[in-house]
């Protein structure tokens, strides 16, 4: 647990210090909600590979498919089942149906309810996330790193040995 939890802070630390746009960690979480969303497959392998090679920040888009596992989970039964059913019954059958069964797109499992909810959800929260994301990031951006560059607690307690440890543990850099 406290593996976990010292590469959660390294992750956060790196990510919120990097040169990444707030595009870019926007589209990376964005992404990573549908690889999350999506049951694990041929479909959560193709949006890993969207993402591998779209621009977008790594660390954000595997935090963010961690974390819509879990919601994904949770939320199987009760809205994601459900809403696929929604979804397929609401779709134009023939189309889809003859579209699902090409040799390739079948792997995909398009006209199974677990999918085909999955990406219904997704496609319902993917523009407020990637725009609460980026508009979070750049105000995070504007405002607190020039706060904590001038901050005198922070040049402070760079100074203290513990300090110089406890950033070696949690974020990996060199102690100075």
């Amino acid at each position: 647990m406290w593996l976990m939890f010292f590469k959660f802070t390294r992750w956060l630390y790196q990510t919120l210090n990097s040169d990444m746009r707030p595009w870019q960690i926007a589209l990376g979480v964005t992404i990573g909600a549908l690889a999350g969303l999506l049951p694990l497959g041929l479909g959560t392998l193709c949006v890993f590979v969207a993402i591998l090679l779209v621009n977008v920040h790594f660390g954000s888009a595997t935090f963010s498919f961690g974390f819509f596992r879990l919601v994904g989970w949770a939320l199987q039964g009760p809205v994601i089942r459900p809403l696929g059913d929604r979804a397929l019954e609401g779709a134009p059958q023939q189309p889809l149906i003859s579209l699902a069964q090409t040799p390739i797109l079948s792997w995909l499992r398009l006209d199974y309810n677990d999918v085909a909810g999955a990406i219904a959800l997704w496609v319902i929260i993917a523009l407020p996330l990637f725009f609460a994301i980026a508009g979070l990031w750049s105000k995070y951006q504007d405002k607190m790193k020039a706060k904590w560059a001038n901050s005198k607690l922070l040049k402070w307690l760079s100074k203290l040995w513990l300090f110089k440890i406890l950033r070696f543990v949690f974020i990996g850099a060199t102690p100075a």
